[in-house]
């Protein structure tokens, strides 16, 4: 069996063994190496994908855009229709100590943080009203840094046939555990030779990848697609906007197929942990010239350039040791 769980990680969950540790009043928790993390068998984000996340990573050790990123996580238990919600004073106090720890037990190098919520655990039976109170995850780990071909070169994303969900179904906008969806279309996109899933609606009109925001560069305009075509409002996405604005390039959000791919310049797509990666290859035919494109590479450097202003002005939050 092959094991990629990483070795440089730690956990932070409830003592599920104690009597009510996963009651919604927050108690303490543990911090552990990931073999000595386990959540109980009868918890539904194992059996049911009933769970809501967030990612994000630090920069010399500062938890970047954590504030964003819970407001997200509150309104994907909104949209999830979760009854109640553990404290997030909980969930930042859990992030910040994992982190800490972490860096004391491997040294002050960046890391990757997802936060999970879980709406609980019980019979299984897909009411939620035999869910117990949710309860609060944290993993960390050593982030993985993209090779610099992936920035240098570009990656292959693949148009698969696997469609996004529609909103009316499950909404992107939630951002849940339940990822059979995009788990599907990676594996596509995978036997199609390519790094990423580039996922259609059901309508025909481009979305998003696996993990990540799409964008498009035609005639020296940034395309990307409106919220309302079935997407996540993605924060990295957002600051994307604010870089074109304030260096006078045109973003419009519009609806667009494939086919229109075809006359695109550039292409890239956007995380928080990866930030801007330009997509040079897109179902294996070169995107313009087949490499990255000067305005993926000034959003870029745009991109970069706020973060490091985020990094000043929050010099205080570091975790490091």
């Amino acid at each position: 069996m092959k094991n990629t769980i990483p070795e440089k990680a730690l956990v932070a969950l409830p003592d599920f063994r104690s009597s009510g540790a996963a009651s919604f009043t927050p108690p303490g928790f543990k911090i552990v190496p990931p073999e000595e993390a386990f959540v109980p068998a009868f918890d539904r984000s194992f059996h049911f994908g009933d769970s809501i996340y967030e990612v994000t990573r630090t920069y010399e050790g500062i938890l970047f855009a954590l504030n964003e990123h819970l407001r997200r996580l509150k309104h994907s238990a909104k949209l999830g229709m979760y009854e109640k919600f553990p404290d997030t004073s909980h969930i930042v106090h859990m992030a910040r100590e994992t982190c800490r720890a972490f860096f004391r037990k491997f040294g002050n190098t960046d890391v990757y943080m997802r936060i999970t919520v879980s709406r609980g655990q019980g019979d299984l039976n897909i009411d939620p009203q035999y869910a117990s109170d949710p309860y609060t995850l944290v993993f960390v780990k050593e982030l993985d840094r993209p090779a610099k071909d992936f920035y240098e070169k570009g990656v292959h994303f693949a148009v698969v046939t696997r469609r996004r969900n529609a909103p009316a179904a499950l909404d992107p906008a939630m951002k849940s555990g339940n990822y059979l969806n995009n788990v599907l279309a990676i594996a596509e996109a995978s036997r199609l030779g390519a790094q990423d899933a580039l996922m259609l609606n059901l309508r025909g009109f481009v979305t998003e990848g696996t993990t990540n925001n799409f964008f498009a560069v035609k005639n020296g305009i940034v395309l990307t697609a409106p919220l309302s075509v079935g997407i996540l409002a993605g924060i990295t996405r957002e600051l994307v906007f604010e870089v074109c604005q304030n260096s006078g390039i045109e973003l419009q959000e519009r609806l667009f197929t494939e086919s229109e791919l075809g006359s695109c310049a550039e292409m890239f797509f956007t995380s928080s942990t990866k930030e801007v990666v330009p997509v040079t290859t897109l179902s294996a035919r070169s995107v313009g010239d087949g490499r990255p494109g000067p305005i993926t590479k000034r959003i870029h450097e745009g991109l970069k350039s706020a973060i490091r202003a985020y990094v000043e002005a929050h010099r205080s939050e570091s975790l490091f040791a």
